[in-house]
């Protein structure tokens, strides 16, 4: 039985402001607007895998106690006689159901202090902040480093997020659910050597003073749910579509050749399903980002696709 919704998330930025690559590790920075159903809430409850929680805010004024426990880092609860998959799986499961952002329930508890009570009480939107860091991500997110010689430009290295169920929570603290849809902004700094792409309109891309790096800034008019957001970075290679011009095409160093050729029908798939559908594309770009590496031929996202180079 599903528990009751006790707020709704209606708008999330999210902000990468480290990306290494040596290290493979990420440092960032979330805010979610929600709107409390409740007077009487207390406690809000989010998604978050693998990362490491700093400090959460609400509102910009108010510290925020917080509890982080991810009951899959220890499935089985040091029992270590009961070996059967059966055991397992119950065990599994119970695991998954206790962090459901469906069962309003999640990893990562947020304590809203009795100072800041009243910000409920008045029914407004609610603003909670949270610096975070992810290193050495085991899943959702993947960084390619090849072994070789130049820079990190030269050599393609990239990173990207892939999507099984529940996994946008491996990468960003977020309401890790399809019934959650919000509106977006999305930043991203990485060195002047790579672009960032991820969902929604490139609204600007703004340099810092040193000219080194780069901030990609995003934005996703169009409510979406967390699973439905991606991000990949690289030293891409740029294709806008002749003949569609809100469809871009991105691949790795060199490859450009080969994209071209792989995209030169993209327009006749679109115009076919519109057609099809009677329906027109809901948003207003769409891009598809071909990496190395990743397991899934495509992962779908909002305004977006990340797809499998695959050598001809």
């Amino acid at each position: 039985m599903k528990k009751e919704r006790t707020a709704d998330n209606t708008h999330q930025i999210v902000s990468l402001t480290g990306i290494s690559f040596p290290r493979k590790s990420i440092i960032g920075f979330v805010e979610l607007t929600i709107v409390p159903l409740r007077d009487t809430l207390r406690l809000v409850k989010l998604n978050a895998k693998q990362c490491r929680i700093y400090r959460v805010c609400l509102n910009d004024t108010y510290e925020a106690p917080f509890q982080y426990f991810d009951p899959f880092l220890d499935i089985c609860q040091g029992d270590g006689k009961q070996r059967s998959l059966e055991f397992f799986s119950n065990l599994h499961l119970a695991a998954a159901q206790k962090v459901d952002p469906d069962n309003n329930v999640g990893e990562l508890v947020v304590q809203i202090p009795p100072d800041a009570a009243h910000l409920v009480g008045e029914s407004r939107p609610l603003r909670i902040s949270i610096e975070f860091s992810l290193e050495q991500p085991q899943g959702g997110v993947h960084f390619v480093v090849p072994n070789c010689e130049g820079t990190l430009a030269e050599r393609g290295a990239h990173m990207y997020t892939y999507s099984y169920e529940n996994s946008s929570r491996l990468w960003f603290p977020c309401v890790d659910s399809f019934a959650e849809p919000c509106t977006w902004k999305l930043e991203f700094t990485v060195d002047d050597s790579m672009t960032a792409i991820s969902c929604g309109d490139l609204v600007e891309v703004v340099y810092t003073p040193d000219m080194r790096r780069k901030t990609f800034h995003y934005v996703l008019n169009t409510p979406a749910c967390a699973p439905n957001i991606a991000l990949a970075v690289g030293p891409f290679e740029i294709f806008v579509d002749p003949y569609m011009h809100e469809v871009t095409h991105f691949c790795l160093p060199h490859l450009l050749p080969s994209l071209k050729v792989s995209a030169k029908y993209m327009h006749e798939a679109f115009e076919f399903y519109e057609e099809t559908l009677s329906n027109r594309y809901p948003y207003s770009c769409y891009k598809q980002v071909f990496v190395d590496e990743i397991d899934e031929d495509i992962n779908a996202y909002a305004t977006m696709s990340i797809l499998k180079y695959n050598e001809i």
